[in-house]
């Protein structure tokens, strides 16, 4: 199936003009926002039209993630070729173009930046909060130098929350979908307080059963109710003065775990069996964000501060093998906060030279506690506890410049370079509880963990460089290079040492070269773009099965390259046809310190290395991509009709850094269909949408677990949702 899907593919990029967006588009089929006639985006901190920011960009509507019940992170995945979502254990890991962070870790900021509103997020948990009243999702592929900063050495993520207004507007959005049981709503109200001041307040509240069924509990699994509420103002005293707050609450109880104990090598049936011995399975977490932002216009400039909050607290417990007897289960807690004010000037864009400089401060603090309950075959129960505390506390202080000159009527030149200074303190302890056999009264062994403490001190340069050439206003083509950093960072895990308790800051540099098209006349668009990223000291873990521990360590070098190519286009009123493949080499240029693949004699031999250069990275498909078909139009004067079709694909991709078959999920494509009616007003709707039409049988994650009581082929999975029946209803007035 993958195989046609990838012809499909090829034979529309080989006959057609492809289009991102039909500038007139039906709401369902768009992919950003539009101003006018142009699809707009602020990847370079100003209002611009998508053909003209010279960058790899995948561009979503709030509405499109809406109708097609993409309601977080894992979701959009499949739309964006070269995003791969999936959930450890632990937390999520986000990867773009083959490079990402591990979730296993509470002590490594992830190498894909998120920013909401403007707000930097480079913690795991803060991917964890579901989508709400989005206006536009922009997800930049590739090192992002001087605007993003920090961390965004294989990409970055940009939310932009809708912003209150004058009009009124009351919007109601649920689902209802029957496999599960599982049922969600969505209320947005908007309107005017005084002429100057409007606002927006939007709630969220779900109540999702899981697709797995634990046999011995008697219930589904997992289950979550998650409610996220948010108010937002804008304040316009002047004609040069917006003032816009915001402020968020979110909270998301999880009951169970979506891990399946499968024996043997085979596939996941969709049953596990698991009890809560010593900690139940769940995880809890709220969390709070909010930001002020003031623009200020100062003649033909504007000048911008946002001042930002993100915070959390969450706690997790898991069974790690998913199975009876419980042998290791593991539970995280983890306290965070963090403060952040960035000051920009923006120059107006109407002559020959325009610029963006500013400068940027953030503190936080992380307090984790980690936990550790082995049941080894032995007379006491359980046999072993290890707990474990890390602190950490990181001051960041930057100032960035982008400048861009027309040097001639089809070129201009932009250069950039970001300055940043992180400051971070690190402790780590802990101890070992060993239950010893013998009578009740034997003492146990508490054997403690060294306390390590530790500072970074670090400056770091981030530039860039781009020349483009733009032909006509319907053409631009570009040639890219950036620097993307990731600062040093320290090792949280139990068997952490003086000497591997830190590890090297994160380097990249790319060179990417691009073409982008648009044809108002079909009301389409062709993009293409190649790019190769070579890493230096990238930073990993590695799990070993024999403690259930990981390995830090860098990577000293690694490379991704390949090809993205999107578009569409309109062949009728109300018909659009779309799509996006790219294809990713991504490989260990050296990394001679590497874990032992399976293949090695020694690899289950504890702390077995091995030199791993020229191997492919983990979580790193070599193709993925989607093919879509939108229709809306008129069918009365008063009612709509409106259906889409989408088929997500992927190659073969390896979960886990051995390099073992059994942690592979070959390739597959999946076919998501939504059709229903509606108010030529869009003033209602109703849909029904069915996800994995044709229920194909996958697995997010699969990974090796600790081994006692598993044979050398068992493993664990996290499988993908089954085929699903949504059925979805909107009214707006």
């Amino acid at each position: 199936m993958l195989r046609t899907s990838l012809f499909v593919t090829s034979l529309m990029v080989g006959t057609s003009a492809f289009a991102q967006q039909a500038p007139d588009q039906a709401p369902e089929a768009d992919t950003a926002s539009a101003q006018g006639n142009e699809i707009i985006v602020t990847a370079q901190k100003r209002d611009q039209r998508l053909i003209d920011v010279p960058i790899s960009i995948i561009a979503k509507k709030g509405a499109e993630l809406q109708n097609a019940g993409l309601n977080d992170f894992n979701d959009i995945a499949a739309r964006v070729p070269n995003l791969f979502i999936n959930d450890t254990p632990a937390n999520k890991q986000i990867v773009i173009r083959g490079i990402g962070t591990t979730g296993n870790s509470f002590s490594f900021e992830q190498s894909v930046a998120l920013f909401v509103d403007g707000i930097y997020g480079g913690r795991n948990r803060q991917y964890n909060q579901p989508f709400l009243d989005i206006e536009r999702l922009e997800v930049l592929r590739g090192p992002q130098g001087a605007l993003f900063g920090r961390n965004t050495g294989a990409g970055a993520i940009a939310i932009t929350t809708a912003r209150p207004s004058q009009e009124v507007l009351v919007d109601a959005f649920a689902e209802y979908e029957f496999r599960t049981n599982s049922a969600n709503a969505t209320a947005v109200v908007n309107g005017p307080i005084t002429d100057t001041l409007s606002i927006r307040i939007a709630a969220r509240y779900a109540e999702d059963n899981g697709w797995l069924r634990n046999t011995r509990l008697n219930r589904v699994e997992p289950q979550t109710d998650q409610f996220v509420g948010r108010v937002s103002l804008l304040w316009q005293p002047r004609d040069n003065v917006d003032i816009f707050g915001k402020l968020e609450y979110s909270r998301v109880d999880l009951t169970g775990s979506p891990f399946e104990f499968v024996a043997g090598g085979q596939r996941p049936d969709y049953r596990k069996d698991t009890d809560d011995a010593f900690i139940p399975e769940g995880d809890n977490a709220e969390a709070l964000n909010g930001v002020l932002q003031i623009d200020v216009g100062l003649g033909n400039h504007t000048l911008t501060a946002i001042t930002g909050y993100s915070g959390y607290d969450f706690a997790q417990a898991f069974n790690i093998q998913g199975r009876t007897p419980t042998r290791l289960v593991s539970d995280n807690a983890e306290t965070f906060n963090q403060w952040s004010q960035e000051i920009r000037l923006l120059s107006p864009t109407t002559g020959a030279f325009d610029y963006v400089v500013g400068a940027y401060f953030e503190w936080s603090e992380s307090l984790v506690r980690r936990g550790q309950t082995f049941d080894l075959p032995a007379p006491r129960v359980p046999d072993r506890i290890i707990r474990r505390r890390f602190d950490q506390e990181t001051t960041v202080l930057s100032a960035f410049a982008q400048a861009n000159w027309r040097f001639a009527e089809q070129f201009s030149l932009g250069a950039g370079l970001r300055w940043t200074r992180i400051d971070k303190t690190g402790e780590v302890e802990g101890t070992t509880t060993n239950f010893l056999p013998g009578p009740p009264t034997t003492p146990n062994q508490v054997i403690p963990l060294n306390l390590l403490r530790g500072e970074i001190d670090e400056s770091t340069f981030a530039p860039s460089a781009v020349l483009n050439w733009t032909p006509s206003r319907d053409v631009t083509a570009y040639v890219r290079y950036a620097r993307g950093e990731k600062g040093g960072a320290f090792s949280e895990f139990q068997n952490v040492t003086p000497r591997t308790f830190f590890l090297r800051p994160e380097t990249s540099d790319l060179f990417e070269v691009g073409l982008k098209t648009q044809f108002p006349e079909i009301r389409g668009f062709f993009n293409v773009i190649a790019y190769t990223t070579d890493y230096k000291d990238l930073q990993r873990s590695a799990l070993d099965i024999n403690t259930a521990e990981f390995i830090t360590s860098n990577a000293a070098g690694a490379r991704t390259r390949g090809v993205e190519i999107e578009g569409g286009f309109s062949p009728a009123e109300g018909l659009t046809l779309s799509a996006a493949v790219a294809y990713l080499d991504a490989k260990y240029t050296s990394f001679r310190n590497g874990p032992c693949a399976a293949s090695n004699p020694a690899f289950n031999a504890p702390g077995c290395v091995e030199d791993r250069s020229g191997s492919r990275l983990e979580n790193a498909p070599e193709w993925s991509g989607n093919i879509a078909v939108d229709f809306d139009r008129p069918v009365t004067e008063r009612l709509r009709a409106f259906a889409n079709a989408t088929l997500n694909f992927q190659s073969d991709v390896n979960y886990r850094e051995f390099a073992n078959p059994l942690e592979v999920q070959p390739a597959f494509s999946k076919t998501d269909i939504r059709a229903g009616l509606g108010s030529v007003g869009r003033g209602w709707e109703v849909a029904l949408l069915v996800r994995n039409l044709f229920e194909e049988r996958t697995s997010a994650l699969i990974f090796p677990t600790f081994p006692v009581g598993l044979g050398p082929n068992d493993r664990v999975h996290v499988p993908d949702p089954l085929r699903s029946f949504t059925l979805q209803a909107r009214v707006a007035f």
